[in-house]
């Protein structure tokens, strides 16, 4: 396990510092051998001090202008979460270049688009299941380099014209570290084009600076209060929360990342590195919760944590068990988390808080406080963002201090999006309570008309549903139809559970839930599926939610069928 970290080391330059890419300059001299990244491979964990990640990017930052790249020129980053990963990402900033990471799964159509869309005159090449493919839209002329090979994943050296291992032997560092303009372009990220040609969101370091300088005097998240903080990083790296989350925020915090080695190792990779923050989606802390109770039901967890001598002794054993024993700062965001959820974990002393964001706001604009945790919002504005609810649609709009620059070459779609005072428009209806907390109610384009002319918003419905924790994923759907109803993919811990527990457990959750909704929102039936959908299957995006165009291409010729059955429970 990893030691605990030591009191953050600051110096006058560092409090002075207005960009992150100069933080670390400066933690390179304060403390150049502290542990910064840290890298799992055959679980063995391999460590790199401040002045390791700053020879190596200097290295590459020498490289780069070997091949004569300027200053504003545009550079792709693929691979899934790896030190590498942060190295380059360093290089890139510190040439003035601009960092353009795409997601490391998309498919060789995906990717040939974004390349094309976003300019770049370079690629990093590394951690991927899918090279074979995906080199297929790169262009023969595009300069790639890669990060050499890990086990279990493809081979990319051959298809690239620079080697890491070359670069590392054979560059020697250059010095010459460009300190960025507030309006210079800092990052592309393109958004996941799940609703037609992706968007690239435009942040310049007057952005990530605001977002920097609010981690750094704001105490609200957590994140900088003078003590060293241990990160996980495994969540997509191009996803703007994992951004701040694992690069961003440790820069300027001087914490010590962690990179997960696979999806199949992540449980020990947790278990071993027990961050003290950890930030997931919905979909991550539905799975870890399934975990804990597929080796112990929730009616038996209860009743031990009502006993006082047991109480603490067991929440220790199965928070240290799971990896989570030392969280300070558990975060949730992406998707809204239901209730049910929140307040399962918060039994075990773990107190989810959530964030509320987009690509386009740079990460977070409302945080539910520790002191301020309200199941069912995603907390209250943070300092100097404000929020207003359009009267005639119910979208929620921001204002913030951290608001992208716009669409990269797309004037109209910024146009559609930022009105001319300021506004960011997010297509997420919600409604703000009277204690001044903001309530999600789900996209925009979620929203769907049954045969009787009727809107129904499934996000609210989904959410009371997800109290069942037999119930692992659900999508509330219908368009067309008489009545809405929902599909149900089950825990993997139901598989000892006979057809008639699981189908009166289900029976009670449909029956409770409909006793609370209007009567043309009332779901006629519940459409089974015995094992959750796959994360590779096509219906989630990177970030774990569920594409609900793809799932209702996938299975609409069924609806009727399905729906038309006498029991409300089916099966398939």
């Amino acid at each position: 396990m990893l030691t605990p970290s030591v009191t953050i080391k600051e110096n006058q330059a560092i409090r002075d510092a207005q960009s992150f890419i100069e933080i670390f300059c400066e933690r390179e001299k304060l403390h150049p051998n502290d542990i910064y990244l840290r890298q799992a491979a055959n679980g063995i964990w391999t460590e790199y001090s401040w002045a390791d990640v700053g020879d190596m990017a200097r290295k590459l930052l020498a490289a780069l202008r070997s091949k004569g790249l300027k200053k504003g020129d545009h550079i792709g980053l693929l691979s899934k979460n790896c030190y590498q990963w942060i190295v380059a990402d360093l290089a890139i900033l510190m040439g003035g270049f601009v960092s353009v990471p795409f997601y490391p799964t998309l498919p060789e159509s995906d990717l040939s688009e974004v390349i094309q869309l976003s300019e770049i005159k370079a690629l990093f090449v590394g951690k991927l299941e899918s090279w074979e493919e995906q080199k297929q839209a790169v262009p023969a002329a595009l300069l790639c380099i890669d990060f050499g090979h890990y086990p279990g994943n493809s081979i990319v050296e051959n298809d690239c014209q620079l080697h890491w291992s070359n670069i590392m032997r054979d560059f020697e560092p250059d010095k010459d570290v460009y300190v960025p303009a507030p309006d210079d372009l800092f990052t592309l990220i393109y958004t996941s084009g799940t609703t037609g040609t992706p968007k690239g969101v435009m942040v310049d370091y007057n952005c990530a600076n605001e977002v920097m300088n609010f981690e750094r005097n704001t105490p609200v998240y957590g994140i900088y209060q003078g003590v060293g903080e241990r990160v996980l990083s495994y969540l997509p790296l191009n996803h703007i929360a994992e951004r701040v989350v694992s690069e961003v925020g440790p820069i300027v915090a001087g914490s010590v990342v962690s990179f997960s080695e696979s999806l199949d190792e992540f449980a020990n990779n947790l278990q071993s590195v027990q961050p003290t923050q950890f930030f997931a989606v919905p979909r991550i802390w539905t799975k870890i919760q399934q975990g804990i109770l597929g080796k112990l039901s929730d009616k038996k967890l209860n009743t031990l944590l009502k006993l006082p001598l047991i109480n603490n002794l067991l929440k220790k054993k199965l928070k240290t068990a799971i990896g989570l024993n030392e969280v300070r700062s558990a975060i949730s965001g992406a998707a809204p988390l239901s209730a049910s959820l929140l307040e399962w974990y918060a039994k075990l002393d773990i107190n989810i808080q959530e964030v509320y964001g987009a690509t386009e706001l740079c990460g977070g604009v409302t945080f539910n406080a520790l002191d301020d945790i309200t199941p069912g919002t995603v907390g209250r504005a943070l300092p100097g963002v404000e929020i207003k609810i359009d009267s005639t649609s119910d979208e929620v709009m921001i204002k913030a201090p951290w608001v992208m620059k716009g669409y990269y070459n797309d004037p109209e779609k910024t146009a559609d999006v930022l009105t001319d005072d300021g506004w960011y428009r997010t297509g997420d209806r919600g409604r703000i309570d009277n204690s001044g907390h903001l309530i999600i109610t789900g996209r925009l384009k979620d929203t769907f008309k049954t045969a009787k002319g009727k809107f129904i918003v499934p996000v609210p419905i989904e959410q009371q549903l997800g109290g069942n924790f037999l119930i692992e994923q659900v999508m509330v759907t219908g368009f067309g139809m008489v009545q809405p109803f929902a599909l149900v993919c089950l825990s993997e811990n139901t598989a000892d559970m006979s057809d008639e527990e699981l189908t009166a457990s289900l029976h009670e959750t449909l029956d409770a839930t409909n006793a609370q909704l209007e009567a043309y929102t009332k779901l006629s039936h519940f459409v089974v599926f015995r094992k959750p959908w796959a994360e590779d299957s096509g219906y989630f995006t990177p970030t774990l939610k569920i594409k609900r165009h793809v799932v209702n291409d996938a299975f609409k010729e069924n609806y009727e069928l399905w729906t038309s059955k006498k029991g409300k429970i089916v099966w398939v």
